[in-house]
């Protein structure tokens, strides 16, 4: 379960702002996880939930913003969201190139 080390990962981004904020209480986390980025997102909050617990963190949320899975076309250059992980365009059947859905990043660390 990768989500274990995500957590710790995201634990310690957060940890070290607030270390150089001089913050003692971390109140919430922001991330933004695509779609695409094979976290499933039950596994990650409880693992941080375990974690956080007995640092300042503890008490802290995730905050998740999900980014759906969009792309271009590069013959025809029609964006689209995908629903399914089908890779050529329903209009021209060129190849489409991802442009959101595989982020996995730390945005925000609220702490007082």
């Amino acid at each position: 379960m990768h989500e274990a080390t995500l957590a710790e990962n995201i634990l310690n981004i957060a940890l070290e702002a607030a270390k150089q904020n001089q913050a003692a209480k971390i109140f919430k986390i922001g991330l933004t996880l695509g779609e695409m980025a094979g976290v499933e997102v039950e596994a990650l909050t409880l693992s941080f939930d375990v974690l956080k617990k007995n640092t300042p963190a503890d008490g802290a949320e995730l905050a998740i913003k999900r980014v759906p899975i969009s792309a271009v076309c590069n013959k025809c250059g029609k964006i689209f969201q995908l629903e399914s992980y089908n890779f050529f365009c329903p209009a021209c059947d060129g190849i489409l190139i991802l442009q959101s859905g595989r982020e996995l990043l730390v945005d925000f660390v609220d702490c007082e």
